[in-house]
């Protein structure tokens, strides 16, 4: 019998188009395989709607097309809705074993983990601790920086931003006499996040970034900028050794990669580096060493920037890589000769199953009391 699995996909946050880009080239790239070269089968779609927060459950078959997907989701009226725990408990009695394809909020922060290891679900979802920690840039970048020594990898010199400490957060950016970005804590895909050269000529603009960012997170960052190259680099994280994948350097205007020079070919580049010179073999190393060092499972990235003198800074993780057509995992993904189904049917196979730990001891009788 092959395996079955499902996909989550879709959810209630500001990324919730990256999902369904992320889920549509899953479901493309499985569609074009004659069925003897399918690894799976899939089962169920089901895709939480950013309008009401409910599940609505898109039945596969061989029949389905990306235009037919397409329709169900611009039009959800026409299929029942439910609530996730709902469909968890569904999920759980036919012991499905599921993909996770939400991104940001409740998809990645450990929301939707938690949830789904406390309804004891099958899949990609992982620790919900660590989903937690990675999606809070300050936090991640805090734990880096005291788990791994400067002279291999070094941080921006960064300030957290709450709607309280607005102003003196200002005063001290302008205290820094240097470039700096103004970005989210907890969003992803580079959203609202802006270079400002003259940070003392531009209070107004960046107290007004910052209002639109206190609508969607609960804390912004100011960070020094740090002139030089971007790039990324994911792994694979299975049951016995973490594959390291190739890296992708992200080429834009003014060596700033926001989100409107991400998500345009016409402003970045995406290219895959095939070289084994010193600076990409400490990047390699260093994702790696980051992997190692907490509790990930299936699959991660991080993201670098690499100055001039070569010091590596470490800029923030993404727990859910997203797997859209020309995304930067997908590339890695082609570079080491994987698809995007190759890598879940890889997932399933050989990653670790993540097991909530039992929180309630028996103190008394493992002491012999």
């Amino acid at each position: 019998m092959p395996l079955e699995v499902s996909f989550l996909f879709g959810g209630i946050s500001t990324e919730y188009d990256g999902s369904i880009t992320s889920l549509t080239n899953v479901i493309s790239s499985y569609l074009a395989l004659s069925d003897e070269k399918r690894p799976f089968a899939v089962k169920h779609l089901y895709h939480i709607s950013r309008n009401d927060g409910l599940v609505r459950t898109i039945p596969f078959c061989n029949a389905l097309t990306i235009e037919k997907l397409q329709a169900c989701l611009s039009d959800t009226s026409t299929l029942p809705g439910h609530t996730l725990l709902t469909i968890f408990d569904s999920i759980k009695s036919r012991d499905e074993y599921v993909v996770n394809l939400l991104h940001g909020q409740f998809g990645e922060d450990g929301g939707v983990q938690t949830l789904a290891a406390l309804a004891g679900l099958r899949g990609t979802f992982g620790d919900p601790h660590v989903a937690s920690l990675t999606m809070n840039k300050y936090a991640m970048s805090s734990f880096v920086s005291s788990v791994l020594p400067a002279e291999l990898v070094k941080v921006p010199e960064t300030i957290l931003v709450t709607p309280t400490n607005v102003a003196d957060s200002i005063e001290i950016a302008k205290s820094l006499k240097r470039s700096i970005v103004v970005k989210p804590n907890s969003l992803g895909s580079s959203l609202f996040a802006k270079l400002f050269h003259e940070p003392a000529n531009s209070k107004a603009e960046i107290e007004a970034l910052l209002r639109t960012i206190f609508a969607h997170d609960k804390a912004a960052l100011i960070q020094e900028f740090i002139p030089g190259d971007e790039y990324t680099c994911g792994c694979i994280i299975g049951s016995r050794m973490i594959t390291t994948l190739p890296i992708v350097k992200l080429e834009a205007d003014m060596q700033f990669c926001g989100r409107d020079q991400k998500y345009s070919s016409r402003i970045a580049k995406k290219q895959v580096i095939s070289d084994n010179s010193d600076i990409f073999c400490r990047l390699q190393s260093l994702t790696q060493k980051i992997a190692s060092s907490l509790d990930f499972y299936n699959m991660v990235r991080f993201d670098f920037r690499v100055c001039r003198e070569s010091n590596i800074w470490f800029l923030e993780c993404n727990y859910i890589p997203g797997l859209a057509e020309s995304s930067s995992f997908e590339k890695m993904l082609h570079r080491h000769g994987m698809t995007v189904i190759d890598l879940i049917s890889r997932v399933m196979a050989d990653s670790n199953a993540y097991r909530k730990p039992g929180h309630y001891i028996e103190y008394e009788r493992i002491n012999g009391s």
